[in-house]
């Protein structure tokens, strides 16, 4: 028996990266799986991660976390072919990793439409179908950026306030059956970490030597902290942030 025997998850941005190892965990565990990627520019990229997972348990399909009647159509077709939603994992995010200077309107725009926006538009779309079930889990990937004001500005801004909105989730959807955490990760052995190693605003490195573990982590750390707020292992966990940095933020 799996710990997610029988049950239905939606990871956003879930093709690649932490999205990704969620899914890998909880495929490994029994659940069947969805994920949304934005733009047919991901379609290849969708298909080739679903091939490398068991046959049938994962679906890709293109939708923008930023459209809510994308979203509200993508919920109904879940619902339609596998008949429930027990989980929500909210990871599809953007980084643009630009100086107070560099900032632009656009760019802030665009940073708080996908991480912020974006996880209020999907949120809204399960919480529906959660309530009718009396039963619902929503996993909001954050980060230790709103902890340690280093990085970009609107990135920042849209975590630390990823962080409030889980919390009211928790304490509005409780009575309902429905469990809202975060996690904050730490340097990851991503795509976006990799940018920023190699970039001139921010010396990544840096963060790494100044870990207590020691070392840069891959992304299977956070595929195990979702998979245990997605689990009944965490049953009386809710708006919580779980931290997953090695130690960087201690204080």
């Amino acid at each position: 028996m799996g710990k997610l025997d029988g049950r239905v998850a939606w990871v956003t941005g879930g093709q690649r990266g932490l999205g990704a190892a969620c899914v890998r965990e909880f495929v490994a565990e029994g659940a069947q799986c969805y994920v949304n990627y934005p733009t047919a520019a991901e379609a290849a990229e969708a298909a080739e991660f679903v091939k490398t997972i068991k046959a049938g348990r994962v679906h890709a399909v293109q939708a923008d976390v930023t459209d809510a009647r994308q979203m509200d159509d993508l919920v109904a077709r879940i619902l339609r072919d596998s008949k429930r939603l027990d989980i929500l994992v909210n990871n599809a995010g953007v980084n643009p990793l630009r100086t107070w200077e560099d900032l632009d309107r656009d760019s802030w725009d665009l940073t708080i439409r996908v991480n912020l926006t974006g996880v209020f538009t999907c949120c809204k779309a399960v919480l529906a179908p959660m309530k009718r079930q009396n039963r619902g889990n929503i996993v909001n990937i954050a980060s230790i950026a709103a902890f340690i004001g280093r990085g970009n500005a609107d990135y920042i801004a849209s975590k630390s306030a990823l962080i409030g909105l889980t919390r009211s989730l928790a304490r509005q959807y409780g009575k309902f059956g429905i469990r809202a955490n975060a996690i904050s990760p730490g340097f990851h052995n991503t795509e976006m970490v990799r940018r920023a190693r190699s970039g001139a605003q921010e010396n990544a490195d840096e963060f790494i030597k100044a870990t207590p573990l020691g070392f840069l982590p891959e992304p299977d750390s956070i595929g195990k902290a979702a998979l245990f707020l997605a689990s009944d292992d965490s049953s009386f966990i809710t708006g919580h942030n779980l931290v997953v940095d090695g130690g960087l933020t201690l204080r």
